[in-house]
């Protein structure tokens, strides 16, 4: 009697553990593995068993957090005392969401659903990586020594963007490639963008929309290669380069609309509120600045006032 009071409380209670097959996979990969269901002191009546892929998000100093997707296990059953129970998993991944970053984490989270008791959960990250074709893209830039930054893979609220800094293609000219992309049937659409270094210390950026298609997505050396026409291009040319066609359109914005765009489940259910914060952010920053030439007027005021 008392064993069952303190499974009720959740002490020596059955308990549940996923294992994955691996903790890294593409998109639209099926995840492959195991439930485990481990008995506690006393026999009890499991009434389900969900498994939710849930993804976070980190802005600045704000973390979002989505289910993704649950899969449920509805066939009710009951674990003997010590019992050991295993079940098959498997769960395909969408192939609309935001690869895995430092500022991207993704997590199965396991529930038990215990009959008059408490419920036991377990947690397991999933690390989601690019299609062999983004990869590749990855890859070709990794050839020509473009190395993606600590915060690269970050969500602005539409898509997802990679960052880069040159360590060999014309590091003295180039002080940021970045890209986002959409997948097409056909190959995959990506807005370049590259940040020149100006004589002055600041940046000048040149934007441009190219379409790799398969046959070459497949070639990472010839991929590598267009990819150093393309850049040397829009260095060569700047002018050439300097505006992006969708007008006043936020251009992530403009390039969101694309049905394969990366993070595009993600700009659908986080997006207004990653927008949000950081349009606090900005609107901080502003007072922030007001502050200062306030300050900096009362500073001159006070030393005019000495003549």
């Amino acid at each position: 009697m008392f064993k069952r009071v303190l499974a009720k409380l959740g002490v020596g209670s059955a308990q549940v553990n996923l294992v994955l097959d691996k903790d890294e996979y593409r998109l639209g990969d099926t995840v492959e593995g195991q439930l485990l269901v481990e008995g506690g002191n006393v026999e009890q009546y499991i009434r389900k068993i969900d498994v939710d892929l849930v993804l976070e998000v980190q802005v600045k100093e704000r973390l979002f957090s989505h289910t993704v997707e649950r899969a449920s296990f509805h066939d009710s059953f009951y674990v003997a005392p010590s019992e050991k129970k295993v079940l098959p998993f498997t769960f395909t991944l969408p192939h609309n969401l935001l690869i895995s970053g430092n500022s991207v984490r993704y997590q199965f989270v396991t529930r038990l659903d215990i009959a008059d008791g408490l419920d036991h959960s377990d947690r397991d990250p999933l690390r989601v990586l690019p299609p062999e074709r983004l990869d590749n893209v990855l890859k070709a830039l990794g050839r020509l020594g473009f190395r993606e930054k600590h915060d690269s893979r970050s969500f602005d609220g539409y898509v997802q963007e990679f960052e880069f800094f040159p360590t060999d293609f014309m590091r003295e000219r180039i002080e940021e490639l970045e890209f986002v992309a959409a997948f097409e049937e056909n190959g995959i659409r990506m807005l370049l963008e590259v940040d020149l270094r100006t004589l002055f210390g600041g940046e000048k950026e040149l934007k441009r929309e190219v379409l790799l298609e398969n046959t070459l997505l497949e070639d990472e050396a010839a991929l590598a290669m267009h990819f150093q026409e393309l850049i040397g291009e829009m260095v060569e040319n700047p002018g050439r380069f300097s505006g992006f066609r969708s007008g006043h359109v936020h251009p992530h914005e403009a390039f969101s609309h694309y049905g394969g765009a990366i993070g595009g489940l993600a700009a659908g259910v986080l997006g207004g509120l990653v927008l949000s914060e950081l349009m606090e952010e900005a609107a901080e920053a502003v007072e922030d600045l007001g502050d200062v030439f306030e300050e900096a007027g009362d500073w001159f005021g006070d030393f005019g006032g000495e003549d």
